[in-house]
């Protein structure tokens, strides 16, 4: 019997090995992983053997590829003869008299030798296969081999093993295997309009693979489609937010233009001003400015001038940054913290009519309206004197807080205030 086919009925004489997300085999329902973050090895061996099972496998390659110089073994030939003497013990417990072993070893080369065996992978990369193979003349058959492919991708290959390389090219191989079928489910989805079981699809595909961007775009896509546009706008908040803060990327021109249809629908106005009138009854009892994200800060630039241009009211935009003794920007893991003091310290001491944005990972920009020079420069040195005292208090003495300030008019002028 080929590997990759399961039998109907479970039986005890077959081993069924899970290897996409949480690593676990069966013998017929029984597990007999289940201590296998104690025998990382022992496991990492069984599958390296299992993958490689058409040919037969030299001691010196076992060696490199499942003991690491890391280890820091006195004898690793040892260690791998006992290994291969555990797998045995473990897979020929119980066989029918007569059955070959299931590890076979000759001349020093081993090699995998029991085709009882249903591998998780092999069943995945096979319903893939056969979606992709019959999209386009048989699409409702193509539909049910690729959702059948994504229940079986339970997370990235052997997410267990760490720090093993030759498990990485695999785990790239099928997270590539496995975005691909959500892609390619998404669009015979969408040529049939079932919005909601897109839904569904890439809800579970964002939280496996949180920073495919594409996969939260065909996300909020579908629930603007369903009508659901609170939930649109709440799930493109989380995604900016946590690709500013994990990586410091700021929205791409994809996410701005699901943003702009967000704020252009008539529907999505009408519910969002509901949250929004709650939300700002909310905000009336708190202090402080009113802090946003990036997109949000640049339509109320944009506002302000056009009020400049009308009123002839200046403006004036603050650019605060961190940087280290010698002006120059400091490394991203020194970044965090000073970054939170500084916005507590903005939000804390800036009017409510004032705006703030966190720009990049270590710059904050600031919109002040309604006052003069002379205020703008007592307001800058109110927030660099709280910064330089929340310096010393949190012991982070080698970032300094420095601002430039813009003088908006119609021709915007840059000012030099002493800091």
């Amino acid at each position: 019997m080929n590997i990759t086919q399961k039998p109907d009925v479970i039986t005890s004489d077959y081993f069924y090995i899970y290897t996409l997300g949480n690593f676990r085999v069966y013998r017929g329902e029984k597990l007999i992983s289940e201590s296998s973050h104690r025998a990382h090895r022992l496991w990492c061996l069984f599958i390296y053997l299992v993958l490689n099972r058409s040919r037969s496998i030299t001691r010196e390659e076992l060696l490199q590829n499942i003991w690491t110089e890391s280890d820091e073994l006195k004898n690793p030939e040892q260690a791998l003869r006992t290994s291969i003497y555990r797998l045995r013990q473990i897979f020929n417990r119980k066989s029918s008299p007569g059955t070959q072993e299931t590890i076979l070893s000759s001349q020093g080369r081993y090699r995998w030798n029991n085709t009882q065996c249903w591998l998780d992978i092999e069943e995945f990369e096979r319903k893939c296969l056969l979606g992709s193979q019959l999209a386009d003349e048989e699409p409702k058959r193509a539909t049910i081999f690729l959702k059948e492919a994504l229940i079986l991708y339970k997370g990235s290959f052997l997410s267990e093993f760490e720090d093993t390389p030759w498990i990485e090219p695999h785990r790239n191989h099928f997270r590539r295997m496995y975005l691909e079928c959500v892609s390619r489910l998404t669009r015979l989805l969408k040529a049939e309009r079932q919005f909601a079981k897109i839904i569904k699809i890439n809800e579970k595909a964002a939280l496996l693979e949180p920073f495919e961007e594409e996969l939260h775009l065909s996300l909020m896509e579908a629930l603007l489609e369903e009508g659901k546009y609170g939930l649109a706008r709440a799930h493109y908040e989380y995604v900016t937010s946590l690709y500013y803060h994990e990586m410091g990327v700021k929205p791409s021109p994809a996410m701005r233009n699901i943003y702009r249809r967000l704020i252009l629908n008539h529907e999505s106005v009408e519910k969002d001003l509901n949250t929004i009138s709650n939300q700002l009854r909310e905000r009336e009892i708190l202090d402080g400015a009113f802090q946003c994200d990036a997109e949000i800060f640049r339509y109320l630039y944009k506002l302000e001038e056009r009020k400049m241009r009308r009123d002839g009211h200046p403006a004036f935009l603050v650019l605060f940054t961190l940087t280290n003794p010698g002006a120059n920007l400091l490394e991203q893991q020194k970044l965090a913290v000073p970054m939170q003091h500084l916005n507590d310290i903005l939000s804390h001491n800036l009017r409510q009519g004032d705006v703030i944005c966190r720009w990049n990972e270590a710059q904050f920009l600031v919109l002040l309206q309604e006052l003069d020079h002379e205020q703008v420069r007592i307001v800058i040195q109110r927030i660099v004197e709280k910064f330089r005292d929340r310096r010393k208090q949190q012991h982070f003495d080698k970032v300094f807080l420095h601002a430039t300030p813009l003088l908006l008019t119609p021709e915007p002028k840059n000012l030099d205030y002493p800091q």
